[in-house]
């Protein structure tokens, strides 16, 4: 056999480690006949795969340029020739001479899985490093280069692993630095030494290195660098020397993050920082943040410092946009001025730098310093040239502090800046809801959407099908007949569109549904296991036993339990006047095995045969034992007995196309069940005249004279109503009692018409409780925040409230039931519906949204649109639907402004309940405070500025720091818009968590914050 010939059946075999050995031992004369063959045995396997690809799609005369068959042949072909990869890629390594064109082989895409990782490239690299030196330099050269990107999981492993194996010298290429950082980092790596000091170079080592940390505990890279530093191994000069190199670069303040927290490991003594102070000095005008603070840290700790020195770093600090830093400045600044009153007009530029800076608190800062060294500045009674620069920046600060310095040094003091008085737009006006349309069937497929449509679809239907049924299909025919093709293959019809589709195909080609089939036969004994052991019993056993005494005893599994032995005992002796077969509860093949082994025992054939037919036993012979029966039995279904039946109500789900009741949320069950009643009186010839709950306001509210009309069609031709869509009807009702409408009721005479006559005089469904309690899971354990203070909260979890009295109407009794703070399957569907099927109690709606609102990605969720419509919806409104509210504004990802504009024009807003939610978000989630301020500002702008004052006064309690917190921005920008409402809507009335910020002696000493709280206690003492 030739060399070719046994690379060949290697290559198929895949047997990776014997190719290798094999290539290995060519000669040169077989490694050139072997990479002379590969590219065409490759060209050979693919057409190969491609073929077999036909064949199995049975695709012989099918256009191949079709795109769809085009791509899947692509992906199936490169699937094949992916599990030759490795194999081929170990012959191509061992004898491809040319470094390019090994390097284009070992790289080339169809030899690597599309989706999965490549294979380990151990057995490439043994065949790789077997070759020349120089080849393998070059060779690696040009795969380094191939690598474009960290995550690079095709050529990066392959070139990695060589340069370990070989010692060759790694090219400098930053993306082979990248893809070295994304790998494990371990102390006894041979590419530390050549490719650590690169990290501070390569472009990408930044981002691949950002989430590396320090605290709690250093992870992998800083720790290994942490041991390799206590070791001896890598020198601490260096190290900083690349830290501070990489800072002098440049770049954002994420990608230089891992240098910064390096250099905290290091932590430079300071005859390493005073070595480098040149360098630190350079990086305080416009490195990032962290950087500049960590520069800082290390001035701080050298010195001492020159003049120069001294004043650039002032200078740059007061620069600075971050108030901490300005403020290091100032203080420097101050000490330098204490220490040498003559240096002051040098240090005089920086001070007024510092004049005009963003925050007010270094501005405040800055003033105190000019007027606490007035005299070394130059302000006496005949103020020097050093003073000027300061009079003349006496307009950069706002007029109360620049009239205080203007008082000693001079200057133009800048206009007071009055605000203009605020005018308050007029909340916009929002029209009441309209009529209802008139019904409809004059509609595509594609303006069925939103549940205005398809109830207008619907009444029209029903209003029509018994009348001219002819014209109806004609109708519908163009429309329905060629769509939802696979129907009647669904198990279950969760969109109203199905139901509107099957009724539509109902009239076009009646008793085309063939139903839904039964399901497969399924073995009741399915997963179970016997063990049998028939013994004969010893005559001394017997005493106590009567003949045709039974012993059953023993644990059995039912469905559920664990998996336990079971024993049942059953004794020979029969009674003769059971003429049932023995063991007839349990399958055949476990009866047989009893009998065979009571067979084994001496038992008579005949009893034995009695026995299995359920036929008189004869009687025994005297020889003949007793036996005893034990069957060890794992299984879910009961040993003995008749097994469960099938609940009647879930086979009536399964026939008619329903979900389980948990498998969905329960608005949308209950108009499953409306839906379903229509389609199947369709079917039975049963469907009455009209349908009761087509509403008559666009709130979906239903007219109670509508109602009553409607009934009376009904009764007049002798049809009931269906009763989910008489149930439908009583919610949509008004508000409130109806008694002269509810008199006309009781005159119909229809059971249906009773049931509303009740309820129009009863005053219709008490409202439910309603609301939300807010839980938390820790440790897998559920909580609520009320009830216990959390630890650590893993997950937030918003718990439903609705509680109801029964009202003797079972849809609309499941319909209010509590629903589940967990959500699974198919909940979640068709939530515009829901304000429409409970409009006169809105703050139901809103806690069916509850279990949808945190945690949308992928699922289902509720957005403003849903809560529009609870708005112009009626009843009472509470804490649900405000969190929903303080949801939107927290959001911001649609503009929540135009509904909570909505609810204020519409006096519907419970702004209390929305600042208490409010606060509860910010607090127990990862909301931020700083969109709701901006939201509710843009609100209190067009018009609700009433509304949002009253929101702010309920969320400043709970979003004020506590005891120990400091305030920080967002703390300041809430009560200087509170402040700002104030003014605007003239409120009175403390709030005591403002006066005891304010009270602190902050305002004293220029925290802006403070300030805003006393400005805004002020305003609210009057």
């Amino acid at each position: 056999m030739s060399a070719w010939q046994e690379v060949r059946d290697l290559v198929t075999a895949r047997e990776t480690k014997t190719l290798a050995d094999r290539v290995i031992a060519l000669t040169e004369a077989e490694r050139a006949e072997v990479a002379r063959r590969l590219p065409g045995f490759l060209t050979e396997m693919r057409d190969t795969a491609a073929q077999m690809a036909r064949e199995s799609r049975g695709t012989h005369d099918l256009d191949d340029e079709d795109p769809w068959f085009a791509w899947e042949r692509r992906r199936t072909v490169r699937g094949a020739l992916a599990e030759f990869g490795a194999s081929l890629r170990i012959a191509g390594a061992g004898t491809i001479s040319g470094p390019a064109a090994a390097a284009a082989w070992l790289t080339r895409r169809e030899l690597y899985p599309e989706w999965a990782p490549a294979p380990d490239p151990a057995e490439v690299v043994r065949v790789l490093v077997t070759r020349p030196a120089e080849w393998q330099a070059d060779v690696t050269g040009r795969l380094a280069g191939k690598i474009r990107r960290a995550d690079d999981d095709r050529v990066a492993p392959l070139v990695l692993a060589l340069l370990r194996a070989s010692g060759v010298t790694p090219p400098p290429h930053d993306p082979l630095v990248v893809a070295w950082l994304t790998g494990e980092a371990a102390d006894d790596d041979p590419l530390l030494g050549p490719l650590l000091p690169r990290i501070f170079e390569a472009e990408g080592a930044g981002p691949a290195l950002r989430e590396e940390r320090l605290t709690p505990s250093p992870t992998p890279w800083l720790s290994l660098i942490r041991r390799l530093l206590r070791a001896g191994r890598v020198s601490r000069a260096e190290l900083l020397d690349g830290c501070v190199s990489r800072f002098l670069r440049g770049g954002d303040a994420a990608d230089l993050r891992f240098f910064v927290r390096l250099h905290e490991l290091i932590d430079p003594a300071p005859q390493e920082a005073a070595e480098r102070a040149r360098d630190y000095l350079r990086l305080l005008p416009a490195a990032p943040g962290p950087v500049a603070e960590l520069a800082l840290t290390q001035i701080n700790r050298t010195g001492p410092h020159d003049d120069a020195d001294v004043q650039e770093a002032i200078e740059a600090l007061t620069f600075r946009p971050e108030a901490k830093l300005a403020r290091a400045g100032l203080t420097r600044l101050d000490q330098e001025v204490r220490r040498r009153p003559a240096r002051a007009g040098e240090l005089a530029p920086a001070l007024v730098t510092a004049f005009a800076h963003a925050s007010d608190d270094v501005r405040r800062r800055a003033v105190r310093i000019a007027l606490k060294h007035a005299a070394a500045f130059g302000a006496d009674a005949k103020p020097t040239a050093d003073a000027k620069p300061i009079a003349d920046a006496v307009p950069l600060l706002p007029a109360d502090l620049g009239r205080e310095l203007a008082a000693v040094f001079g200057g133009e003091v800048a206009a007071e800046q009055t605000p203009e008085p605020f005018s308050p737009a007029p909340l916009p006006v929002f029209p009441e809801p309209g009529p209802f349309p008139a019904p409809t069937v004059d509609r595509t497929t594609g303006e069925l959407h939103g549940w205005v449509a398809c109830e207008q679809w619907l009444a029209g239907f029903v209003a029509l099908v018994g009348g001219n049924r002819a014209a109806l299909r004609e109708t519908l025919a163009p429309v329905f007949l060629g769509s939802f093709p696979y129907l009647y293959d669904m198990e279950r019809w969760l969109d109203p569109d199905a139901w509107i589709a099957a009724l539509a195909k109902e009239v076009i080609a009646p008793g085309t549904d063939p139903g839904v089939p039964d399901p497969e036969p399924v073995d009741p004994w399915a997963g179970s296991s016997f063990s049998v052991h028939v013994s004969a019993v010893p005559p001394e056993e017997m005493d106590g036993h009567e003949a045709g005494q039974e012993d059953q005893g023993g644990p059995e599994d039912e469905e559920g339990s664990e998996d336990e032995d079971g024993a049942e005992d059953e004794d020979g002796a029969e009674d003769e006047a059971a003429l049932e077969p023995a063991f007839g509860d349990l399958p055949e093949h476990v009866r047989e095995e009893i009998f065979r082994q009571i067979l084994e025992i001496g038992i008579s054939a005949e009893r034995v045969a009695a026995m299995r037919d359920g036929l008189p036993t004869p009687a025994r012979d005297p020889g003949e034992p007793e036996f005893r029966v034990q069957i060890m039995y794992s299984g879910f279904r009961p040993l003995f007995g008749t097994p469960e039946e099938p609940d009647p109500a879930v086979e009536f789900r399964r026939r008619n196309r329903l979900p389980e009741p948990a498998h969905v949320s329960p608005p949308h069950m209950f108009l499953l069940y409306r839906l379903s009643e229509i389609y199947r009186a369709l079917r039975e010839g049963t469907l009455p005249a009209v349908l009761l709950a087509t509403p008559t306001v666009l709130s979906g509210h239903l007219d109670p004279g509508v109602l009553v009309d409607r009934l009376e069609l009904c009764a007049a031709a002798g049809a009931e109503p269906l009763p989910a869509d008489l149930q439908q009807a009583l919610l949509r009702l008004p508000r409130g009692a109806h008694p002269l409408v509810a008199e006309r009721a009781g005159r119909v005479g229809s059971r249906a018409a009773s049931a509303v006559a009740a309820w129009l005089a009863g005053g219709g469904l008490p409202d439910p409780e309603a609301g939300l309690k807010w839980g938390y899971t820790e440790g897998a354990h559920e909580h609520l925040f009320e009830e216990r203070a959390p630890g650590h909260v893993e997950q937030v979890r918003l718990v439903p409230v609705l509680r109801a009295e029964p009202t003797g109407h079972p849809l609309i009794d499941e319909l209010l039931r509590e629903p589940s703070k967990w959500r699974w399957d198919d909940h979640g569907y068709v939530m515009g519906w829901w304000p429409s099927m409970l409009p006169s109690h809105r703050e139901a709606v809103s806690v069916h949204y509850l279990p949808h609102l945190l945690y949308q990605w992928n699922h289902p969720g509720v957005y403003p649109p849903y809560l529009e419509a609870v708005a112009d919806a009626d009843g009472p409104l509470g804490d649900a639907t405000a969190l929903i509210v303080a949801y939107f504004l927290a959001e911001r990802r649609q503009d929540p402004v135009p509904l909570l504009l909505r609810m204020a024009s519409r006096g519907v807003l419970p702004t209390e309940a929305v600042g208490r939610q409010l606060a509860l978000l910010i607090r127990r989630t990862w909301f931020e405070s700083r969109p709701v301020l901006a939201s509710l500002r843009e609100a209190a702008h067009q018009g609700a500025h009433e509304q949002v004052w009253e929101i702010l006064r309920a969320l400043l309690p709970d979003l004020l720091p506590a005891a120990g917190e400091r305030p920080n921005v967002t703390h300041t920008e809430a009560v200087t818009l509170a402040a700002d409402l104030a003014v605007w809507v003239g409120a009175r009335g403390e709030i005591p968590v403002v006066s005891a910020h304010a009270a602190t002696g902050r305002a004293s000493r220029g925290s802006r914050f403070a300030r805003e709280c006393a400005r805004l206690r002020d305003l609210l003492a009057g």
